[in-house]
């Protein structure tokens, strides 16, 4: 377990409906159980049970500069230790801000922000992230262009050895 998770390994049938779905993830679910040779209902509950283990989830990817968002930037904040939890919990509840996670490194949480413009960007980095408490720096990377946006779970397959969590519940 890893704060509140659960790690899960999959199966060659769960692993074979994720690649299908990844590959074409409007496709029908008996669509998937033809290819696979598997009962619709099969791909419907393992579908189920992947999602209700947030190992998978469906979303919609846009590209930002098609929908109005003319500023996208990565923001590297520098946080003190004892909290970053708070930062994280903030930054979550920002809607500009569509992806935030802690990372190693000087810079220990790392966002994603979008908005319309670079002013309205700015506005949410100096007035809401710079003030949060334990913020000591802020970087802005703006993204110039994106050769790729392309999202893939990451599977844990049954023969890796898992050396942190040798024996995960299922």
């Amino acid at each position: 377990r890893h704060e509140g998770c659960v790690m899960r390994r999959f199966d060659e049938t769960d692993e074979a409906i994720m690649a299908a779905f990844q590959a074409a993830g409007r496709q029908r679910n008996r669509e998937v159980a033809r290819r696979l040779d598997i009962s619709e209902g099969t791909v419907r509950q393992r579908l189920a049970k992947l999602q209700e283990a947030r190992a998978i989830r469906f979303d919609v990817v846009t590209d930002p500069s098609r929908s109005g968002i003319d500023f996208v930037a990565f923001v590297r904040l520098s946080v003190a230790p004892r909290e970053i939890e708070a930062v994280l919990d903030a930054c979550t509840r920002l809607p500009a801000l569509w992806y935030v996670a802690s990372v190693a490194g000087r810079y220990n949480v790392m966002a994603l922000i979008s908005c319309a413009t670079q002013r309205d960007a700015m506005q949410v980095i100096n007035t809401r992230l710079r003030l949060l408490p334990g913020v000591n720096e802020v970087d802005v990377r703006v993204v110039i262009g994106s050769a790729r946006h392309d999202f893939h779970e990451i599977v844990v397959r049954d023969d890796l050895d898992v050396a942190h969590d040798p024996q995960p519940d299922v």
